[in-house]
Order: C-alpha cells, then structure tokens, then sequence
C-alpha cells in the first residue's frame, strides 16, 4: 500500500484576511497585522506517521493611505484690544477611508481679511505633522471591548491607538480606556464608560480623532469702530499620500471695536436762554447749546459731557476729564442730590451722585481738572466699560467769576 501524503495547510488568521462579512462598508485588513501560514506535511514512513514542519512565512499588511475627516469648529468673536488681539479656533481631524496609522500635515490658512491688515494664523497644537492611529475591528466586539488585530509590537498601543485616545467607530466616538496587545495574534481595545451605542462587526474601521487648535492675530484695524472679519481654513494631508487631502472651513473671526466719542454742552441756569448749533436735551425738558450762551458774572452755567460709543465693540477704561478755565469760573459744590457735586447718568440713564473729592467714589476734581471714571464697571481709581451704542452723561455746575 502506497503511503498516504497529506499536506496540511492553515492559515493563521483566516479571520484578519476576511475581517468584514460580504456587503460590509470595510473590507481592509488592518496595516501591521502579520499573515502566518503554517504548513506541516504528515505522512508514514513505514515505521509509524511522521509530521514535519515547515518555516511559517511572515506577510504583513502595509498601510493604504486614505483621506481623513477634518471639520470645523465654531466661529469666535471677541473685543478687538490692539494690534494682533489674538483669537483660538478649533478644528476637529479623524483618520479616515485608511486602515493603518499615518502622517498627517497640518496647515492653517487665511483665505480673506476686512478692516484689517498683516493678520495672521499659526498652528497652536499639536505640532505638524501629527500621527493618527487606525484600526480594523475582527468578530468578537462588544460595545465596550473592541477586538483587533496586533501590529507586532507589545505594549499599551496598537496601530497608533494608545491609552487615553479619542476614536471613532462608525458613527460613534468614545475613548480609549487601555490596550491589551501583547504583540502577536489578537489586540483588545477596552472603551471607557459605556461605549459605543453597539457592538461592531467584523471590519468596520476604527480612526483615531484629535481636536487641532490655531491662534489667528488680528493685525492692526483699518477703521476703528468697524469689526474686523478674519476668515481661515485648515488642510491636513497624509504625508504617505500627499493627495490625500481634506480641507474645512472657513471659520469666521469677528473681532469687535469701539469708537467713543465725548461731547460738551452748556446752559445757563440763572438766566435760561437759548444758545446756538443743536440742542441737546436731557432730561427731557431741560436744554443745552454747544454754542452761543452767554452768562455775567456771579450766574451759573451747567455743564454737560455726553460720552457715546457708536462702534461695534465696547470701550474699557473710560474717563472722561474736563480742565476748569479756574481764571473764570469755580466748581459749585452740593448742587445736587444728597449735597453731592456731580451727577453721573450711566448706560441705562439712572443718575448717580458724586463728591468731587478723591477716593470715595468714581469722581475727583483736583483744580483745574475735573476726572469722572463711566461705565460699567468703574470705581474711584480706573474707568469702566461702555457697550456699542450706549451713553453716559456726566452733569457739574461752576459759577462764573466776580
């Protein structure tokens, strides 16, 4: 009888080669997983049945570069406070159409500016080019325990994906709580919390995700008063495979700015008349001329300082000061409520009294100046804040000199 050769092959992952059941989104097998056949060949020799082995050949999968997802985060305002007022947008990078850990460039863009010259973008974190790891999911997964192939190297990683990382599992995102991958056969993935909504099949792709930070600077405005509008993208491209490309954007940066203006109008309290230029009148029923009052000595004129800001941000540290001609005139103290010697209208027109002494209230007249500190916010010593579109006033009286 003739002896009986059999030859006996088998594949060691057959499941990493067919990782995904027929009509599955993912078909890839993992880059870095090891295919290991191992053949032996049985037979008998006459004295009993032998089997020997051959050397298993070692195929590793290489990586298929593929475009990644980028998107963009929100667009940012902010008070525009002086040249390159800086500003943070976020984008959001995920390994994407790709079976394997790549590189990736990362490059931020202006693609248009208003009101606004030398702007500029520059890439916060993580530095270029970044790493994301990518995976393939085998049989075996739950929602909290992804079953993948090992790349060959042991440790708290595989495939890029470590310990702490934000992944993407079809439609979900959830984090990496540790990484069993003793470096040959199955690595094991383990989610924190619940997970994902479910458990995954076989070849569905696991892409790690990063969020990428970018700092534009304003420049320097153009026209006060008006918002600077500062438009950018972000392009990041696997440096395997530099077309494979994805751009987002563009956030929008509105940079807002203030444009104050101050005012002054008198009248004559002891002899009312009418002045010339417009009026002014508040409160209602009381009038006061830019020009063209006159007064005689020993009467009283009003003053009134009105303190606008008609741009599209507020202004901060507003102090308005007024010097005396004190060769004329004389600050008249306690003609006001309370015996107090100014009257403040702020944004919302409610009035507030002041001394004109220094360091009890927002208020000092040190001869010949008058120094007045408006806005929301304000104390004795710094002034406060003016929102776009409001108006303070300020209200003190001097008696002309003998």
């Amino acid at each position: 009888m003739k002896n009986l050769i059999r030859m006996h092959f088998s594949l060691f992952y057959l499941l990493l080669i067919f990782a995904a059941p027929t009509g599955s989104a993912w078909a890839l097998t993992a880059s870095n997983t090891q295919i290991i056949n191992n053949a032996s060949l049985s037979y008998n020799d006459g004295t009993g049945t032998k089997t020997v082995n051959a050397v298993p050949v070692v195929v590793t999968v290489t990586l298929i570069p593929g475009t990644p997802t980028v998107t963009k985060g929100p667009d940012e305002t902010t008070p525009y406070t002086g040249p390159n007022t800086p500003l943070t947008n976020t984008f959001t990078i995920t390994a994407s159409n790709t079976n394997g850990p790549d590189n990736y460039s990362l490059t931020p863009a202006i693609i248009a500016t208003t009101n606004a010259t030398g702007a500029t973008v520059i890439l916060t974190s993580p530095s270029s080019p970044v790493r994301l790891g990518a995976t393939v999911t085998l049989s075996g997964c739950t929602a909290t325990s992804l079953k993948v192939p090992s790349d060959g190297v042991s440790g708290p990683a595989v495939n890029g994906i470590a310990n702490g990382a934000t992944i993407v599992v079809g439609t979900d995102v959830a984090t990496v709580n540790t990484v069993t991958n003793i470096g040959s056969g199955i690595a094991t993935i383990t989610l924190n919390g619940t997970g994902l909504s479910a458990a995954p099949g076989a070849g569905v792709l696991v892409g790690e995700q990063k969020t990428v930070t970018v700092t534009v600077n304003s420049g320097t405005i153009t026209t006060a008063g008006q918002n600077i509008i500062i438009t950018k993208q972000l392009t990041i491209a696997s440096t395997t495979d530099p077309t494979k490309t994805a751009t987002a954007g563009p956030i929008t940066d509105t940079y807002s700015s203030g444009l104050a203006t101050l005012t002054k109008y008198v009248r004559n309290v002891t002899t009312p008349a009418a002045g010339t230029g417009t009026k002014y009148t508040y409160p209602v029923g009381t009038d006061y001329y830019p020009s063209g009052i006159t007064a005689k000595p020993g009467e009283t004129l009003e003053y009134i300082l009105v303190a606008t800001n008609s741009g599209t941000g507020s202004v901060s540290s507003s102090t308005p000061t007024d010097t005396l001609p004190t060769t004329y005139v004389s600050l008249k103290l306690g003609q006001y409520s309370g015996g107090r010697d100014i009257t403040y209208f702020n944004e919302t027109g409610t009035p507030s009294y002041l001394t004109s002494a220094a360091g009890d209230d927002a208020a000092t007249y040190a001869s010949p100046t008058l120094t007045v500190n408006v806005g929301t916010g304000a104390t004795s010593t710094t002034g406060g804040t003016i929102a776009s579109g409001a108006t303070v006033r300020v209200l003190y009286q001097v008696t002309v000199n003998p």
